[in-house]
């Protein structure tokens, strides 16, 4: 059988440009940092020309964004398919919490790049507008997340969505950023979760 090719439109072109530069930023980010890493090298390291930046994205600032969109969605993805495959991880403070570590790789290099750019966000008026909406977005993805799964499992919790990932969101950041300095504090956020999870106090429907 033939293989099919596919033809590379003009939208599928720079689609793919896009992708490859937004591959290459997370790379240099993570290397480099937010302030020293350099469109040059951006561009070097995705085999383009400093002007395809330009054509994708307005600035570095708005390229970081692009990185973090990228990385967020990969995230709900991967968590939402691990909890499918495992329902009963819901009920397991322990399993939530390795799921939310391999999944969210929460590793040194996010941790210092995400700080960094937040006090770059809070020492630039536009940054930080920014910041806050893709945190407030970030916030409801996570809150339909969590409907998504009551439903999916069938229980009910007493406190509803949008204030669990208002606790769960930031906690997870602040736990996770402390493990990073110290891992011998990293098992604090299991109890955390078992904390919650007794607050939430998860309840079954009641059989017809």
């Amino acid at each position: 059988m033939q293989a099919v090719v596919e033809k590379l439109t003009p939208e599928r072109r720079r689609e793919l440009t896009r992708s490859t530069l937004i591959d290459a930023a997370a790379d240099v980010f993570a290397r480099r940092g937010f302030h020293a890493a350099s469109l040059e090298e951006i561009a070097e390291t995705a085999g383009f020309t400093r002007g395809a930046i330009y054509k994708n994205f307005e600035n570095k600032e708005e390229l970081f964004f692009a990185v973090i969109e990228r990385r967020i969605e990969t995230q709900l993805t991967r968590f939402s398919e691990v909890i499918s495959e495992d329902n009963t991880a819901a009920a397991d403070p322990a399993r939530l919490a390795a799921i939310w570590e391999e999944v969210l790789s929460f590793d040194k290099d996010w941790f210092t790049l995400d700080l960094e750019f937040r006090l770059y966000a809070m020492r630039n008026d536009d940054a930080r507008e920014r910041w806050v909406a893709h945190e407030r977005e970030f916030h409801d993805l996570v809150a339909r997340f969590i409907v998504e799964m009551q439903h999916a499992l069938g229980v009910s919790m007493r406190i509803d969505a949008d204030t669990i990932a208002g606790i769960v969101v930031p906690a997870s950041q602040g736990f996770y950023q402390w493990a990073a300095l110290d891992p011998e504090q990293a098992h604090y956020y299991t109890a955390f979760l078992e904390l919650l999870m007794k607050a939430l106090d998860y309840q079954q429907p009641t059989p017809l």
